[in-house]
């Protein structure tokens, strides 16, 4: 019994008339006679019932028909996870993360991600940006989340979105009642910074506010997780620089737009050399859903 013959046989089955499963399979009658003869004969038992008026199965027909409805049902899933396979529409996704860039949204597109992708399991790790640029670099990451823009001969970097950052200080800081804050009013007040090594742009974006009248920061502490920044902010240890979309998770604090400091961008990062499908659908989903 091959594989031939019960699909000639499934067709004759539904359509219980030869011309017409002749016709379905685009082949002539004698063919189809011929490869249902050789199935019976295989199986040593007749399939049909030849009728004036057509055909019927027989009770051994009824049976070889459930269970071939079942062997192309795994036959049509093998295929589509084969496929699934060559389009790289399974495997593994490892991903990279800068801490703190509007979590929901990327929770969100992850999950329109795999939609497209099911069989893709997606990994996730979060570092500063210069760790995730070396990560990329040494493929143990096949795309990162990071701060930009990255100049690199082995890198590709792809604009998602801009990032506003603002200051965050306690609730009640005298600098909380304003809507807005200028670089005059951070004068003399201790920040709690990244550190260099880990976001060399943000730092440096930052310093350069900071340092407002040739008067150097006073900087109490540099941390690399925005979500230790803020919590000591809540204990009254100083001010720190937080991305504008985390305030949500953070009502305990405030989060103040500075009137000098411009949106830092943010894009996604992956290998020049490396591209497939699943890369480009998973760049294309962060693009749509973070603008």
């Amino acid at each position: 019994m091959e594989l031939k013959h019960l699909r000639y046989f499934k067709v004759l089955a539904e359509e219980l008339n030869f011309r017409k499963a002749a016709a379905r399979l685009n082949i002539s009658q004698p063919p189809l006679s011929q490869q249902i003869k050789e199935l019976e004969e295989s199986l040593g038992i007749p399939l049909f019932h030849r009728l004036k008026q057509g055909n019927e199965l027989t009770d051994a027909g009824k049976l070889l028909y459930q269970y071939t409805l079942e062997i192309f049902e795994k036959v049509e899933e093998a295929e589509e996870r084969i496929r699934a396979i060559r389009e790289k529409k399974a495997g593994k996704l490892a991903m990279g993360l800068v801490p703190g860039i509007r979590p929901l949204r990327i929770a969100q597109t992850i999950q329109q991600f795999q939609q497209v992708y099911p069989e893709m399991q997606v990994t996730f790790t979060e570092h500063c940006t210069s760790t995730l640029i070396q990560q990329v670099k040494e493929n143990q990451l096949d795309l990162a989340l990071v701060f930009g823009p990255v100049q690199d001969d082995a890198l590709e970097w792809t604009a998602i979105t801009e990032e506003e950052y603002h200051v965050v200080l306690p609730a009640d800081h005298a600098l909380a009642k304003r809507k807005t804050l200028s670089r005059e009013d951070l004068q003399d007040q201790p920040f709690i910074l990244y550190k260099r090594q880990d976001q060399p742009w943000l730092h440096d974006a930052v310093m350069q506010q900071l340092k407002w009248n040739d008067r150097e920061p006073v900087i109490v502490s540099e941390l690399s997780s925005p979500r230790t920044r803020v919590l000591l902010v809540h204990q009254g240890l100083g001010l720190t620089f937080a991305p504008a979309s985390l305030q949500e998770e953070y009502p305990h604090v405030s989060f103040r737009p500075l009137d000098s400091l411009k949106p830092v961008s943010v894009g996604m990062l992956r290998k020049r050399n490396k591209s497939n499908k699943a890369l480009k659908t998973m760049i294309e989903a962060f693009q749509k859903s973070m603008q």
